[in-house]
């Protein structure tokens, strides 16, 4: 019993000597510990803003600080943002969706597609407008992709992120998003769940 009590003792005494703040030399541990996280709020916290263009020479900027955004002349409270290319199936699929969403909301919800991995020209843009009937602002400016790859990273979603993509945002805070194609059914519950909830 007495060799039981003086292991017992021992083992005691080397775990508190060994939780006690020892200082290092390592730089490792200081960089990992202390420098990162500040490195990363920086970068998080940095505003960047890029340049919306459309067909009609319509010109919003956008700009995004970690996940708040703000569009140039947009008041509306909720903001949609559909990164998409035309050569998409699934994203083509969602473009009548998006339409007939902007007819129901159009007083609360403003609708950005931003054409992502895809430069068409301006015939090629208009004729899938006009076929698809596009009734949003469609963003073909060359700052897209530079917006997407943000957006993504900001969502931690990579670079090479899936499209569609659609993001949601209230009062420029994120809300929600969603990789791929989405159900209309799932994607007008969180409008309306956005528009009502305080």
């Amino acid at each position: 019993m007495k060799k039981i009590n003086i292991l017992f003792l021992t083992a005691i005494l080397l775990c508190s000597t060994g939780c006690e703040d020892k200082k290092t030399d390592s730089p490792i541990k200081k960089i990992v510990i202390e420098e990162v996280p500040k490195i990363e709020k920086a970068e998080y916290m940095k505003k960047y803003t890029f340049a919306l263009n459309d067909l009609n020479d319509s010109n919003y900027s956008i700009s995004i600080v970690n996940k708040h955004i703000e569009i140039s002349h947009v008041k509306k409270k909720l903001i949609l943002l559909n990164f998409f290319a035309t050569w998409c199936p699934p994203c083509k699929s969602e473009v009548p969706y998006l339409a007939d969403l902007k007819k129901k909301y159009d007083d609360t919800l403003f609708i950005a597609g931003i054409l992502v991995n895809d430069s068409p020209d301006k015939k090629t843009l208009k004729t899938f407008i006009e076929k698809y009937g596009v009734n949003y602002f469609i963003s073909n400016s060359k700052d897209n992709d530079a917006l997407g790859k943000l957006a993504a990273k900001r969502l931690q979603l990579g670079e090479d992120f899936p499209i569609p993509l659609t993001i949601l945002f209230k009062n420029g805070n994120y809300y929600s998003h969603y990789e791929g194609a989405v159900p209309v059914e799932m994607l007008e519950h969180d409008i309306k769940e956005a528009i009502h909830k305080e």
